[in-house]
């Protein structure tokens, strides 16, 4: 039990490690009818983690990957939890759909549990930009053609990860031998 623990605490603090750096990486695009759409890999730790230990475990390492981003970055301010949130709900939503399908790794089945945590992420994320230009001050545009962005990146991300998801699950599975 506690050699399964063990790997279970590294493999999701090595996540969390790759979340902050994939985090950085992330690309913005202009986007042909206005605005830009920002394509970030950064949840696929979080889902990684999710799919292996369940909900709990991926919604940690979405909290310690999101907060120790939001650090490095941003420092500590009156909504840096708040901007942990989405991170949170990825390894949540995902790591419960990935139960509620019996951990199928069909990727029309990943697909729908990718794009459902993608699009739950959208949506807090969204909520948590407007409550933070509140607490600061500053004008958002959370509606329209931000959110339409929004929702594009966070499908054709998902639509990928859940290509890539069963490759890595496997190999993973073979190295770490869960």
């Amino acid at each position: 039990m506690k050699k399964e623990n063990i790997k279970k605490i590294c493999l999701a603090a090595v996540m969390s490690a790759i979340y902050v750096g994939l985090d950085f990486l992330a690309v913005s695009i202009s986007a042909p009818f206005g605005g830009s759409i920002k394509f970030s890999i950064s949840g696929l730790p979080v889902i990684i983690v999710a799919a292996f230990f369940g909900p709990v475990w991926g919604a940690a390492t979405g909290f310690v990957g999101a907060f120790l981003g939001q650090i490095i970055t941003y420092g500590i301010s009156a909504t840096t939890l708040l901007w942990v949130l989405p991170a949170v709900a990825r390894g949540l939503v995902f790591g419960v759909l990935f139960k509620a399908f019996k951990k199928s790794l069909k990727p029309h089945i990943l697909c729908i549990e990718t794009v459902v945590s993608a699009l739950a992420v959208t949506l807090i994320n969204s909520f948590v930009m407007y409550i933070d230009s509140i607490v600061y001050k500053y004008p958002t545009v959370i509606l329209g053609i931000a959110l339409v962005n929004r929702i594009i990146a966070a499908v054709i991300t998902s639509v990928i990860f859940a290509l890539i998801l069963p490759i890595i699950l496997k190999i993973l599975n073979k190295i770490i031998k869960l």
